[in-house]
């Protein structure tokens, strides 16, 4: 995860702690996917995620210094699932 552009882990972040996911932010601190388990999980979190982001776009709230916009839970997503893909987890992303 050391390849992927620091505000995509900053909005991630964000939202592990805003839903209090304890399990993502953990994979997020040790910066690595190590197993199946693990890449669910991250899949599974970008689902909570980018319903959150769809509605706090709508209360305008701001996150990394701007307005958080639908458009950024897509490109979050596009990373983390080629990221994902690119690991060997491609058939979780279907």
């Amino acid at each position: 995860m050391k390849n992927i552009h620091q505000p995509i882990i900053e909005i991630m972040e964000y939202y592990a702690k805003e839903l209090d996911n304890k399990k993502v932010q953990e994979i997020l601190q040790k910066e690595s996917i190590d197993t199946e388990l693990e890449a669910k999980e991250i899949l599974n979190f970008l689902d909570s995620m980018c319903e959150q982001i769809a509605v706090d776009s709508k209360s305008n709230i701001v996150v990394l210094r701007q307005p958080i916009h639908t458009t950024d839970a897509e490109k979050v997503c596009d990373v983390m699932e080629d990221f994902i893909e690119e690991l060997g987890y491609g058939h979780l992303t279907n």
